[in-house]
């Protein structure tokens, strides 16, 4: 099973959040060489993180080249198709709620939302940018990872189909707190959208 990610929080960000992806995503690598491979994604990679997953057969990471280094949001948001394509990516997973733009049907896709109404923005024009991002995302994943069942409320409420919405986590409280069980929810999830879900 080969899966693509928007790590930008996992390979930058050093808060709950980061610290978050990061440990799912070793613990999805962890005990499954065979099963399972991670190619992640990101603007840049912070200093304390070049390192972190250099153990692991089964991660790679992938940054910007070139002119691309110039606009590293840019090359995120539009130019991340023909890496998934040519790496023969079949699942890729918005772990900072975010899906490229344009992302090809044949990709099926899943985001993972910590809140909607906890996001702050600095001006008007910020919040209309995140709110049109999100619509987009939320519209275009096949799977939508909601971290509690007040998070999944929210994102009703934001208009987001339910059927869509998947609740991994405590029915309510912290939605940075990973578990064993959550850990296989989450690989089940990809079981499912790679059509290898034990029936």
């Amino acid at each position: 099973m080969l899966v693509g990610y928007e790590a930008n929080n996992a390979l930058r960000n050093s808060h709950e959040i980061g610290e978050f992806c990061r440990e799912l995503i070793s613990r999805l690598a962890t005990g499954r060489v065979n099963s399972f491979r991670a190619l992640l994604f990101s603007k840049r990679i912070k200093n304390a993180y070049k390192g972190y997953y250099s153990s692991y057969t089964n991660i790679s990471t992938y940054v910007p080249t070139g002119s691309s280094k110039l606009m590293p949001s840019l090359w995120m948001r539009y130019s991340l198709n023909p890496w998934l394509k040519a790496e023969k990516v079949k699942i890729f997973h918005g772990l900072n709620e975010e899906l490229p733009y344009g992302i090809s049907r044949d990709i099926k896709t899943i985001i993972t939302c910590y809140g909607v109404e906890s996001h702050q923005r600095t001006s008007a024009s910020d919040g209309l940018m995140w709110k049109r991002r999100m619509k987009y995302s939320f519209g275009a994943a096949d799977i939508i990872v909601a971290a509690n069942n007040d998070i999944r409320q929210q994102l009703i409420d934001f208009g987001v189909n339910a059927d869509k919405i998947v609740v991994i986590g405590a029915e309510s409280g912290n939605p940075y707190e990973l578990t064993d069980k959550m850990v296989e929810q989450y690989f089940q999830l990809y079981q499912r959208l790679a059509g290898e879900e034990k029936q």
